[in-house]
């Protein structure tokens, strides 16, 4: 059997929970935006998927954006906290300054390093850890014709 990280499951819990069942349908999206070592700036190559997904959050269908920031464990905490800010913090900067979206329908956040979020055993997986996740949920559109 495999050993299912305990900051895996807190965290889809914590996705599960923060979501009104009654008001969103089952469509999402999500999308990762990986960094270099020590920089929070966003590569090039990524902005043609960023500027699909800030269309989408300008859409009448939106319903709900997070972010999650994360840095690999190479730094100290203290570093890791604020680089993993810095990127969650560019990736949102970006989508909003690229579209019109509720503000109040956003979470934020950074986790800075953490050890369970991805297997250590391979290469790349400083390259996962240095990243930012992109989660959004979309509203059905029937929902949305009958609030109307």
């Amino acid at each position: 059997m495999t050993k299912v990280p305990l900051n895996c499951i807190l965290l889809f819990i914590l996705l599960l929970l923060s979501f009104p069942p009654s008001s969103f349908g089952q469509t999402s999206l999500v999308k990762s935006i990986y960094f270099k070592n020590n920089s929070s700036g966003i590569d090039k190559r990524y902005l043609k998927s960023l500027n699909v997904i800030a269309s989408k959050l300008s859409s009448d269908t939106f319903g709900f954006l997070k972010v999650f920031g994360f840095a690999d464990r190479k730094g100290s905490e203290y570093y890791n906290e604020l680089i993993s800010e810095k990127r969650a913090l560019a990736v949102y900067n970006y989508l909003a300054s690229h579209s019109k979206f509720d503000t109040t329908a956003v979470y934020v956040t950074w986790i800075g390093e953490s050890e369970e979020a991805y297997d250590l055993h391979f290469p790349e997986a400083h390259i996962q850890q240095r990243c930012v996740d992109i989660y959004i949920q979309f509203r059905r559109k029937e929902k949305l014709a009958k609030s109307q």
